[in-house]
């Protein structure tokens, strides 16, 4: 078996790609003069590790293939002879792709719920119920300490003292219409604060409450409402209204109540609202234009009028139906020994009429007469609801000098006899002041030096009893602020069940409805006799 020469290692061009082709495809191409295929192999073999070494360029070498081997596909040429850093990496496998959840968009797409971004975004105030808890949730959130709203059943003396007191303010509901204006005041009264409800804007249930909470110097409004109150002191009732439209950290609390249809319904009245003032607007400038200029002669009948299409008149009905259904909120408010209106529809506040206190009158004795004369004047489609204080505010206070109290009876009884508990039977344990969440205001209560000297000259069985019915009335004071507690808990549960946007589930449920025939085979049964009229 003969070894390549040195010439042969350096062969041309040519030669070298005949030695591919031999590696290539060993075996397949026997030479003519009949040399062996095992040493046409060896010699294939030879010739390319030489090749390899001379170029300089990274091969593999090729071994004798058994003749129960499979072949084993080379690198391409051209791939082969490139240097490392052009060759083309492969990527390693990447875990499946994981498409990012699109950042919220405002406005959300009309068959989605109200977004978060929806409420907080939108420059309105939505429509809100007359619903009491709805407006101590407000209030709650909003920072004012102590304050809760009831429902007023009727404006009579003794259901209005059956209302925790005192009453700081009323708001009534009905169906809008004008009354009392040219008794306003000509400019607001330095010692009342009013503010202008805005066009659009359906703030008018939390203005009446902020109303009220301005006038009110005992109530503690909570930090924003008083920055609030601190900001607008010099104003105009205008620039009020103006100010209270842009109060974002409000405007947030009122829209958590907003639904995707009431942000559409109220952007469809509003653009209503300016597109009917536009056409009123050119209407009379082409009424102006026209008196001005002679009409030409002529017997063709104008065309310029057209009918109002089918949409155009549903949008009308529909937004004259809303603007006829419109109901509005007003505040009554004491200031002073004088009853105010405030009205944020009106210009300027207006007094209705003053008490006397030292005479034994309050300012619900007036206003009442008032309330029921306004509501005898329109419909049945009306509500009272109050601002009163809390009945939490009073307990809490009331059991904090309990506990105080029975701590000094403790301590006295500790210095009198030491071993006082052997005289206490079963079920005499005062209520922990921290399951009432009272520690901390514990200290603001405190007993009353008269109080104080009391206890500290009474016996040991006088202490004892004395004990023993503070007990007593603290666990019916536990029982109560219990109860409160447990309606507070109640009305944050009625607001987050009315923020839950069910809209876009019920019109799912109606296309279902739809598409499988059911609405149209009962159609007639809520349809009615006269087509749903």
């Amino acid at each position: 078996m003969s070894r390549a020469s040195p010439e042969r290692a350096a062969a041309p061009p040519a030669m070298e790609d005949d030695s591919k082709q031999a590696i290539a495809t060993p075996g397949k191409d026997m030479p003519a003069n009949g040399t062996s295929s095992a040493e046409s192999e060896h010699v294939q073999q030879n010739t390319s590790t030489e090749v390899s070494i001379e170029m300089s360029a990274p091969t593999e070498t090729a071994h004798p293939a058994s003749p129960n081997s499979k072949k084993r596909a080379l690198p391409d040429a051209s791939t082969a002879q490139e240097p490392e850093s052009k060759k083309v990496k492969e990527s390693p496998p990447s875990s499946p792709i994981v498409e990012e959840a699109s950042a919220p968009t405002f406005p959300s797409p009309p068959d989605y719920p109200a977004t978060q971004l929806d409420k907080e975004t939108w420059q309105g105030f939505c429509d809100i119920e007359s619903e009491p808890a709805y407006f101590s949730v407000i209030l709650r959130e909003a920072g004012v300490q102590g304050v809760t709203v009831r429902e007023v059943f009727a404006m009579t003396p003794d259901l209005l003292e059956m209302l925790p007191q005192p009453i700081y303010g009323l708001i009534l509901l009905f169906r809008y219409r004008e009354f009392g204006k040219e008794d306003q005041a000509s400019d607001c009264p330095s010692n009342v604060w009013f503010a202008n409800q805005l066009p659009g804007q359906n703030s008018c249930g939390t203005l009446a409450m902020v109303n009220i909470l301005m006038n009110n110097p005992e109530v503690q409004v909570g930090e924003h409402l008083q920055q609030f109150k601190d900001f607008t002191k010099t104003l105009t009732p205008y620039q009020r209204g103006e100010a209270f439209a842009s109060f974002d950290y409000i405007k947030k609390i009122h829209n958590s109540f907003a639904k995707k249809m009431d942000l559409l319904e109220n952007d469809k009245y509003l653009s209503y609202k300016v597109k009917r003032s536009k056409f009123q607007k050119d209407k009379d400038a082409s009424i102006s234009a026209t008196k001005s200029k002679p009409k030409p002669k002529t017997t063709s009948r104008s065309r310029t009028s057209r009918r109002q299409s089918a949409d155009s008149a549903a949008t009308d009905d529909s937004a004259d139906g809303y603007e006829s259904n419109a109901h509005h909120f007003i505040a009554f408010v004491p200031v002073g020994t004088e009853v105010w209106k405030l009205d944020g529809m009106d210009a300027q506040p207006t007094s209705i009429g003053s008490f006397s206190p030292d005479a034994g009158e309050t300012w619900l004795s007036g206003v009442s007469d008032t309330i029921a004369t306004l509501m005898a004047a329109g419909d049945d489609d009306y509500g009272v609801v109050a601002l009163t204080q809390s009945p939490l505010v009073p307990l809490r206070r009331k059991a904090c000098l309990t506990i105080n109290t029975l701590t000094c009876i403790e301590k006295r009884l500790d210095v009198l006899s030491p071993t006082w508990k052997s005289f206490v039977t079963d079920g005499e344990e005062p209520t922990s002041p921290r399951m009432l969440g009272l520690e901390s205001d514990l200290i603001d209560h405190p007993v009353s030096p008269s109080t104080q000297a009391s206890i500290d000259g009474a016996d040991l069985q006088d202490l004892l009893d004395r004990r023993r019915s503070m007990v007593s009335e603290l666990s019916t004071l536990a029982g109560e602020i219990m109860q409160e507690m447990e309606t507070e808990a109640q009305e944050d549960a009625k607001a987050t069940q009315r923020r839950y946007d069910c809209g876009p589930a019920i019109k799912k449920w109606l296309e279902m409805l739809a598409e499988n025939g059911y609405l149209e085979k009962n159609l007639d049964r809520f349809m009615g006799k006269n087509g749903g009229r």
